[in-house]
Parts: C-alpha cells; sequence; structure tokens
C-alpha cells in the first residue's frame, strides 16, 4: 500500500485518511501481508491498526504550504519517498504496489521499474490535476496532467470509484486498463449504534429537537450552504455539521446572516467513533451536493449515513442514485435545490416510508458495502489481471 499524498495522513480525520486505513486494514483482513509507505499523521496509528500489518513505514509530513511551494513539497516528498523507502520495498518484494493517486504521484511507477513481476494497480478517487486546477489553481498545471495522465497509462489495472471516475480515465488516458470498485464504509462500527438521547447528550444538542447531520469535510463542493440555506425555510428543523475545513467561517457568517445561528450546530472535526455517535444522534443525514459539471465523487458519508440507518436526503447527482437504489434506499432531490431540499426535510423524518427506506439500506450495506468485500474484489481483479498477461 502505498500513499504519497500530503493530504492523507496516517492516522487523520479526514475521510481521505479512514478510506485509506480501512482499505489498508481490509487487504490484511481478507488474508494478505501488507507493507504500508504513507504519510506521518500528529500522532501514532492505532495499535490494533498497525498491528495487522506486516511492515508500516510512515515520514514526517514537511509542514503545511500554499501556491507553488504545496507542488514543490508534493514533489519532493514522492523523491523523499523513493529515497527512504525502496530498500525496504525491495526486501518486502511484494507481488503487488496497491497505490492511492496523489497529484504529482509517481513513485509507485518508479518503484514497479526496480520490482520484476511486481504489478501496479493505481486507486483512483478522481483526477486530481483537474481536480486541483478547479478549485484551488496550479501553477504546475502541465506537469501534474502530464504526471497523471502517465501514470494511469502505464499502470497494469485503475480502480476508479466511480463509472463517472472511470470515464474521465478513459478519457485521459485511453490507453488505460480500468475498472471500477466503489467506496465503502467500516460497518462492523455501525453494527451497535448509541441510543438517540444519549448520543444527543455526548454532542450536546437539544434533545427534542429535529435533527438533520452533515458528516465531512466543509468544502465549497459539499453543499452545506445549500443545507443551511434550506435550514431557514424549515422552521424547528436543526443541522447538526460534524467535520471542519476552508469555508466553516463562510457558512457561519452565512448561517448568522440568515437568521439560524441557533440551529446550526458546528461540531468541528470528529473521530471516526463520534461520527457514530452524530448519526445515531440525527433523524436524517444529509448529502446535499450542488449541480456539479462532471460530478464523479464517490462519497464515504453516504455508505455510513446507509450503515447508520439513519434516513438519507442526497442529490441525485453522479453515482448517488444508484448507491440509493435510485431512492429505494433513501430519499433523492435535485442537485442544487434548496426548496426541494427544504421540503424533504420537513417530510422525511414524520414518514414512516422513509424510515423503512432507512432500516432497506442500512441492511444492504451492512451485508454488501464493507471494505472486506471491496478488498477481496479488487484481490480478484488482480488475479484476472495476472491470468490474462
Amino acid at each position: 500500500m502505498l500513499c504519497t499524498d500530503l493530504g492523507v495522513r496516517v492516522p487523520g480525520d479526514k475521510g481521505a485518511s479512514m478510506h485509506l486505513m480501512s482499505i489498508t486494514s481490509a487487504f490484511a483482513a481478507v488474508g494478505h501481508d501488507v507493507q504500508l509507505i504513507g504519510v506521518a499523521g500528529h500522532e501514532a496509528p492505532p495499535s490494533t491498526f498497525s498491528s495487522a500489518l506486516a511492515e508500516t513505514h510512515l515520514l514526517a509530513h514537511p509542514g503545511r504550504s500554499e501556491g507553488l511551494q504545496r507542488e514543490l513539497n508534493k514533489l519532493s516528498f514522492v523523491e523523499h519517498v523513493l529515497e527512504h523507502c525502496s530498500p525496504a520495498l525491495q526486501r518486502f518484494d511484494p507481488h503487488v504496489i496497491y497505490e492511492r493517486l496523489s497529484l504529482f504521484g509517481s513513485a509507485g511507477r518508479q518503484l514497479v521499474e526496480t520490482l520484476p513481476g511486481t504489478r501496479h494497480v493505481l486507486e483512483v478517487n478522481a483526477l486530481l490535476a483537474e481536480e486541483d486546477a478547479a478549485w484551488r489553481g496550479l501553477h504546475l498545471a502541465e506537469l501534474a496532467t502530464t504526471v497523471e495522465r502517465s501514470v494511469l497509462t502505464d499502470a497494469d489495472l485503475a480502480v476508479a470509484v466511480s463509472a463517472e471516475v472511470a470515464r474521465k480515465i478513459r478519457a485521459a488516458a485511453p490507453d488505460a486498463h480500468c475498472t471500477v470498485v466503489e467506496n465503502g464504509a467500516e460497518v462492523e462500527r455501525f453494527r451497535h449504534l448509541p441510543g438517540r438521547a444519549e448520543a444527543r447528550r455526548h454532542l450536546a444538542l437539544p434533545p427534542e429537537a429535529t435533527i438533520a447531520a452533515f458528516i465531512g469535510a466543509l468544502r465549497p463542493w459539499h453543499g452545506v450552504d445549500i443545507a443551511i440555506n434550506a435550514v431557514a425555510r424549515t422552521p424547528l428543523v436543526h443541522l447538526a455539521v460534524a467535520g471542519d475545513g476552508p469555508v466553516r467561517a463562510d457558512l457561519h457568517d452565512l448561517a448568522n446572516t440568515l437568521g439560524v445561528l441557533d440551529r446550526v450546530h458546528f461540531l468541528g472535526q470528529r473521530g471516526h467513533d463520534d461520527v457514530v455517535t452524530c448519526l445515531a444522534a440525527a433523524d436524517m443525514a444529509l448529502a446535499p451536493y450542488p449541480a456539479i459539471d462532471g460530478f464523479s465523487f464517490s462519497p464515504l458519508k453516504l455508505y455510513e449515513y446507509l450503515a447508520a440507518g439513519t434516513p438519507v436526503i442526497a442529490s441525485a447527482i453522479g453515482q448517488i442514485s444508484a448507491v440509493l437504489g435510485n431512492g429505494r434506499f433513501g430519499t433523492l432531490v435535485p442537485a442544487g435545490d434548496t426548496d426541494a431540499l427544504a421540503a424533504a426535510m420537513l417530510r422525511v423524518p414524520l414518514d414512516r416510508a422513509c424510515a423503512e427506506r432507512a432500516d432497506l439500506g442500512r441492511d444492504h450495506a451492512l451485508t454488501h458495502h464493507g471494505w472486506d468485500d471491496r478488498a477481496r474484489r479488487i484481490a480478484e481483479l488482480v488475479e484476472a489481471a495476472d491470468a490474462m498477461a
């Protein structure tokens, strides 16, 4: 397992960190010897995580930076990994290097060239050169795009997390060998939930209110501003926001401007266990994405919402409709439609059919959306690729 993305630390509270640790643990759980090379978090990983792996090599983060320096740090970190981890990788002699695609991330391709017979499998959550250029701006955009297309083309297998990502891969790198394996959830965390009253006491949420929850990073494309505008149109409904990010201050100001700050509860960044508690406390869970051209996310939150059995209200965009069974497991609203979201937030907590859909979605998620299932599927695809080589 290899990840050179400086934004994905081990451990870390971001969804990407949870994803990396979850799929790494899953490969070990289904019987594979796993060596992890990645970016160190602010503390040591849990012993239960590290002890399940054959080896763990976590390199120090170079420090936060912005603009061109951020991009140069990412390039330097790839070289740092090659210099410091190549000997350990040579000794481990893996059958597969499974790498999470990162901006300027060519380490996996370079390492596999030194290991005859080793396969390079690239997990693709998004085309990051395109994503960063659109949302952050890139000084080295041409280089980022060139590296990304090259590693996608050269990889033995690119595993996209959604059909939409797969289409983007095929457009950017027509010769890439690409398949789709959706994201999942740590379903075992959700098998035993705290009671609603207990969960609300733990989070200091009002005990009798109707509460909608949002779990995740606070970034422009997550649509929390749409949810806050919907709260302004739904008297008595509260919104619990578990997460942090660059637009938190803007969201706080929006809630204040709309006069709903007393009904929007910013809970801050929460650990993995508190995600379960937040969802147990809620009457409904939101994925209120705006109408984004080329939407290709496979939101971890959606699988967690389902596993918790919390009624889901989500934008009908990209992969989300399929994950919710086109409405069989939750309520779909047009992306970016504040009025439709507000109407659903009033209806869902009172609708027995929505509760039944949530129960059905929970059963489906606990059975079919665990990370162990995803790890087995990826291993099968790698074996199939080997057989065809």
